[in-house]
């Protein structure tokens, strides 16, 4: 029986290495699809001002490394909220901004004082995002729609003609500012009147119990009230219903505004970097001083 016993042996080896294989494959066309949608999350929420204050060239190489391990708190740009939402998202402690990598500042924009500048071109080389344009010895100015203040531009201008100003996002519908939390008269009794009356077929009730949930304000609605002031006048709580809606559509706003331009900031970033990919490309590939004698004996002839 002792062939029986070889073939048991080497069909157990053939069965352990197929499996092992299997897992192998398996493992190379899973783990790196997992490891792209976490990087992906996690950059989703960085504010893709590519300034590097992390230590990293731009956003997705820091979410990169957030995934191999590295600290959470490291986005001056983004501050406590960033570090927040990255915490919650992947279970860590929420700990204080690393003063290492920078201090906190409100959004701004860079402003070149046109007078002063001399045209090195040094700003457009240093930023990210192209949001400066001019030629070499000409005026540059800056796009400021473009701008994502990340300050790099400051660093290699030899005439120190930039300036850094604060700025703020404002609506898309221009919706005036308002703080939330309007003053409410009485507790919600739940009695559902406001849903009865609703021209827009919402759910006043859900949305109101809901205020602090803006994500699922969206998802019921919100931004399909029409402000009639309807819901208001048949509540028996009297609690101003049209005007918390009003505020919480004010907040969507800001916050779609704010993904809006952290996806077009990382798509100038990334068109920036491909084209400086492609021009390191062609330098390395140029012909050989033999390629191009042949070439102009080709033309001579």
């Amino acid at each position: 029986m002792e062939w029986f016993d070889v073939f048991i042996g080497t069909f157990a080896l053939s069965a352990t290495a197929l499996v092992s294989g299997a897992l192998l494959i398996w493992g190379q066309r899973t783990w790196p699809e997992s490891v792209d949608i976490a990087v992906n999350e996690i950059n989703a929420h960085l504010p893709q001002t590519q300034c590097a204050q992390c230590g990293y060239p731009g956003c997705k190489p820091y979410a990169e490394a957030i995934v191999a391990g590295e600290a959470i708190n490291r986005c001056p740009p983004g501050g406590e909220a960033t570090i927040t939402k990255l915490a919650k998202l992947l279970g860590r402690d929420v700990t204080t901004l690393d003063e290492s990598c920078g201090s906190y500042s409100p959004p701004a924009v860079a402003i070149i004082r046109e007078a002063e500048c001399i045209g090195c071109t040094l700003c457009i080389q240093a930023c990210p995002v192209d949001a400066i344009i001019g030629a070499q010895q000409m005026m540059h100015t800056v796009l400021t729609n473009e701008c994502t203040g990340c300050e790099l531009c400051l660093e290699p201008c030899p005439v120190d003609c930039i300036d850094i100003l604060d700025t703020s996002i404002s609506s898309v519908l221009e919706l005036p500012v308002k703080p939330l939390g309007t003053t409410i008269s009485g507790p919600c009794i739940h009695c559902g009147i406001c849903q009865e009356v609703c021209p827009q077929d919402l759910a006043p009730q859900q949305l109101f119990l809901l205020k602090n949930v803006v994500t699922v304000t969206e998802s019921l609605g919100l931004l399909d009230c029409i402000e009639c002031r309807i819901c208001d006048r048949v509540c028996p709580a009297d609690i101003p219903l049209t005007d918390i809606f009003h505020d919480l559509k004010h907040e969507l706003h800001l916050t779609h505004e704010e993904r809006v331009n952290a996806e077009y900031a990382e798509s100038r970033f990334l068109r920036r970097e491909d084209r400086l990919l492609a021009t390191t490309s062609k330098v390395r590939n140029r012909p050989s001083k033999a390629d191009r004698s042949s070439l102009l004996a080709s033309l001579k002839k």
